[in-house]
């Protein structure tokens, strides 16, 4: 009981501790607070007030110093006279003991002193700027005037820079002259707000002129003298050429009247300062003059190429002419002997006909040159075209030529290979002859004879009145693959031949000794000596000796190919 009875004492000591410690605090903010109220008092601004009255201002300078003096008058009878209220409250209640509402005063009042100060601040400034801006204006109008002058006078005496866009200039320039009339007006008037906006103004227009100056000039300089220039300069050169009776595709005057049109519109355009399109029409005008620079270039070059080129294009089309013809005589001579190939004689005759298109287009620009109305470009283009027909007829007939060679060489060879098939068919024949057998395969007679007629019909065939050796050699090549075949079934044949008869002589051994093994003896010598069947002898025979001997076979075989 005691315990809790020290533990209230200490709560309510520490409670009063507590109470005396915040009206201390509230105590030293208040002659914190006093203080910032006599520091405001000083600041008063009934001297910036009083000067501002003796300005004489008027319109919109009048109009915000009026605003800034109610707000002053505001905040001081009003706002001010409050604040001093609550402090002499809130240190009532901190007297008497009422610190915690005399805390939750002085926090109000601080954000009140704040916005106090705030606002006091925001109306001195504005006194500042109305005491400033006249002599701000003052400086600043004669900076502006200054620069005024300067590019007035450059606009006038370079003129000659900025060709039809000087009037517009000019007229850019009377309005900044007007702005500072203007301005001097207002301030005379004491209306420097409003001054100020026709010196910010004239600022802008000023540096709007000088851009204007950088661009127009250069494009001015090329539509004054650069473009009148090269359009002189093409005139005086299509005359000469006319003169000189040369021919164009394109109309020349035409063209260069449309330039000229064009160089008229973009000067309309400088003088209304629409840049985009003047530039635009610059860079259309220079194509459009180097399009004409070119074509005259085109024609003197052209000139002086066809010319050149006249007598050598005309001797290269006689040298075609005459090694056609000369290749003609050839033709017509082997197709006497031979049969040529359609491709062949289609190309040729191709390239007669084209020749004598460009013989045709040939004479017709020389006589087009003769009577002064060539287009020296289109010619040249022609000659350009026409040795190039030359050309592939040359190598045209070049490859016609090596192909009749190699006929020719080819009907050699055809005959050399086809009198070799026949001696080695005869080979074969006699190695045939040197087996002494009763008779051979009906399918190796077949293709013997297959074999043998084929190189009949080669040697009839190049005996012909007219050869064709397009087929012959196709021929050649057939019947080379067929003897090849025959002398592989030859071998065959022949190895067969051997191996049977030794089979047939080894199996003799036997023949008396095993009925079933002399019955396949007897069938198997049936094959060879009647049916001339030497493969299927070897099989029969092969097959019973390897029932009675195993190996025998094989051993027999070894002798043959030793």
């Amino acid at each position: 009981m005691f315990v809790i009875i020290i533990g209230i004492i200490l709560i309510i000591l520490f409670f009063l501790w507590y109470m005396w410690f915040l009206q201390k605090r509230n105590a030293a903010t208040l002659n914190k607070y006093k203080e910032r109220t006599d520091e405001l008092k000083k600041a008063q601004l009934d001297d910036k007030i009083k000067k501002l009255e003796d300005m004489k201002l008027s319109g919109a300078s009048d109009d915000r110093f009026n605003q800034l003096k109610v707000e002053y008058h505001k905040q001081t009878d009003d706002i001010f006279s409050d604040i001093l209220r609550q402090i002499r409250a809130a240190e009532y209640k901190n007297t008497e003991f009422k610190v915690f509402g005399s805390a939750n005063d002085l926090k109000k009042l601080n954000n009140e002193m704040n916005d106090f100060e705030s606002k006091i601040g925001e109306v001195s400034q504005g006194f500042d700027e109305l005491l400033a801006s006249n002599e701000l204006n003052a400086t600043h109008s004669e900076e502006l005037q200054h620069q005024y002058q300067t590019l007035r006078k450059q606009v006038l005496t370079q003129s000659f820079s900025y060709g039809p866009a000087t009037d517009k200039l000019e007229d850019e320039l009377l309005e900044i002259a007007n702005l500072l009339d203007k301005e001097k007006q207002l301030t005379q008037k004491g209306d420097h707000i409003e001054a100020s906006q026709c010196l910010d103004d004239v600022k802008i227009k000023l540096g709007l002129i000088t851009d204007q100056l950088k661009i127009i000039e250069p494009l001015f300089h090329d539509l004054n003298e650069v473009f009148p220039g090269q359009i002189d300069e093409i005139k005086f050169v299509y005359q000469k050429l006319a003169q000189q009776h040369f021919k164009f595709s394109d109309d020349i005057v035409q063209l260069i009247s449309d330039v000229q049109h064009e160089v008229d519109e973009s000067n309309i355009k400088l003088g209304e300062l629409n840049f985009d399109a003047v530039n635009t029409n610059n860079e259309d005008i220079k194509q459009r003059i180097d399009d004409l620079y070119e074509t005259l270039t085109l024609e003197i070059d052209g000139k002086r190429d066809v010319l050149k080129e006249q007598k050598p294009v005309l001797d290269y089309l006689n040298h075609a002419v005459y090694q056609h013809n000369h290749l003609d005589k050839r033709i017509q001579k082997l197709q006497e002997s031979y049969i040529l190939a359609d491709k062949t004689l289609d190309t040729f005759q191709n390239n007669f006909d084209t020749l004598n298109e460009i013989r045709r287009k040939y004479d017709a620009d020389v006589q087009s040159i003769a009577d002064r109305l060539v287009i020296f470009s289109e010619v040249k283009t022609d000659f350009k075209e026409i040795v190039k027909q030359l050309d592939d007829i040359e190598a045209s007939e070049k490859t016609i030529n090596d192909d009749l060679n190699q006929m020719l060489s080819s009907e050699q060879i055809a005959r050399n290979s086809v009198d070799d098939y026949a001696k080695r068919l005869e080979i074969q024949k006699k190695m045939m002859e040197q087996l002494r057998l009763n008779g051979l395969p009906d399918d190796y007679l077949d293709y013997f004879y297959m074999v043998y007629d084929e190189i009949n019909k080669l040697y009839d065939e190049l005996d012909a009145d007219q050869i064709n050796m397009e087929d012959i050699s196709k021929q050649v090549i057939v019947t080379q693959e067929d003897l090849e075949n025959l002398i592989e079934k030859s071998k065959k044949l022949k190895y067969n031949v051997q191996l049977a008869e030794k089979l047939l002589q080894y199996a003799n051994r036997y023949a008396n000794k095993n009925p079933e093994f002399t019955d396949q003896l007897v069938r198997a010598r049936a094959l060879f000596d009647d049916d001339y069947n030497y493969n299927d002898a070897v099989d029969v025979i092969s097959k019973a000796l390897e029932e009675v001997e195993s190996g025998s076979v094989d051993r027999i075989k070894e002798t043959i190919n030793s």
